[in-house]
């Protein structure tokens, strides 16, 4: 890719780092977040290493903004899923939070090692993604009390932000090495086998409706 020339205007800086930010998520895709480099983000992007960190502070920051905005398209389309369904529609509601999930594996990927990308960032960039990452929780809280209005709002808020809790523990475990896979293909062990869109509707189950009864 052709080398990019250095950006001096505001938008033309935007410009920039929306374009990194594409190549970013295209890498990904490719490589998942263990094999993610800056080193390939420059060679593909056309902008040199040392002109990277201008946008972002390390590989982790990079990331982080693309688990934020996995998380910002998620929140958007519950909004129209779930905003459809008829009140105190639970099933609906589980199946809509299942199938957002299970339709964006970058996105259950990320959120597995979210904890992780924020050991290598300033304060300041984990404050802005943790903003931002709370406004969209309040979004999702505000939908799920819509449409659940049996469930206190506060409590949809708490559910709201352990849906990431979930998934960041089960996603690794329901998607292991191959060794593992071939050590739990064996009868003896088939208890263990975590079927991550099964699983994680029957801790839906369990969260929704136990908040529900309190």
């Amino acid at each position: 890719m052709a080398k990019f020339e250095r950006a001096r205007k505001p938008e033309e800086k935007e410009a920039r780092r929306q374009a990194i930010f594409k190549a970013a998520r295209k890498l990904l895709g490719e490589v998942g977040s263990a094999g993610f480099s800056l080193n390939e983000l420059a060679r593909r992007s056309g902008v040199s290493k040392p002109n990277l960190y201008r946008y972002f502070e390390s590989r982790e920051e990079v990331l982080l903004q693309l688990w934020v905005e996995e998380v910002r398209v998620l929140t958007e389309s519950l909004e129209v899923s779930i905003q459809s369904l008829r009140k105190n529609d639970f099933r609906g509601v589980m199946a809509a939070i299942v199938e957002g999930f299970v339709a964006r594996p970058q996105l259950c990927e990320l959120t597995s090692v979210s904890t992780a990308l924020e050991r290598n960032l300033s304060a300041e960039a984990i404050v802005t993604a943790k903003l931002t990452l709370k406004e969209l929780t309040l979004r999702t809280a505000a939908l799920l009390h819509g449409r659940l209005p049996t469930i206190a709002r506060e409590d949809c808020v708490w559910a709201s932000g352990t849906l990431a809790t979930w998934v960041a523990g089960v996603w690794p475990r329901a998607h292991p090495d191959a060794a593992v896979r071939e050590a739990l293909s064996r009868p003896e062990l088939a208890e263990m086998r975590i079927d991550f869109p099964r699983d994680f509707t029957r801790f839906l189950e369990v969260l929704l409706r136990g908040l529900k009864a309190s």
